[in-house]
């Protein structure tokens, strides 16, 4: 009987503790991404806010890119108009990229820009976040 009840609770113990490092996963919020850049190359100012739900990567998968490159950056949301707090990702192709480390609590929206082009650009670019 002790030993049944001993492997009960190392299996509570252990399914608590598995949900406890999953968390982060589980409440992650995730969003489409769509937006139209400058083709001149200069900087575009996202006013869509979002607060980070989980102290960790905030993380954008592109699928959708512009002609030449695309740069990233967040800007912190705390104040109207708020400056740029990360480093600036770019993308050359689609994939994925994350900036680390983030607070929870976290507001925040995007910036970015494209190489400047002149004829037949594509300036619009899209994906998935996670944050």
């Amino acid at each position: 009987m002790k030993k049944s009840t001993r492997l009960t609770k190392i299996a509570a113990a252990s399914a608590v503790a598995i949900s406890l490092l999953a968390a982060p996963i589980a409440f992650g919020s995730s969003d489409k991404l769509r937006g139209t850049l400058n083709t001149s190359g200069s900087l575009v100012k996202y006013d869509y806010t979002r607060t980070h739900t989980f102290t960790g990567p905030i993380t954008v998968h592109i699928d959708t890119m512009p002609s030449g490159y695309l740069r990233l950056g967040l800007r912190n949301m705390k104040i109207s108009g708020g400056p740029q707090f990360t480093d600036t990702l770019q993308w050359d192709d689609e994939g994925t990229q994350s900036w680390e480390k983030v607070l929870q609590g976290t507001r925040f929206a995007f910036q970015g820009r494209m190489e400047p082009c002149s004829f037949w650009c594509y300036n619009t670019w899209a994906g998935d976040l996670t944050y």
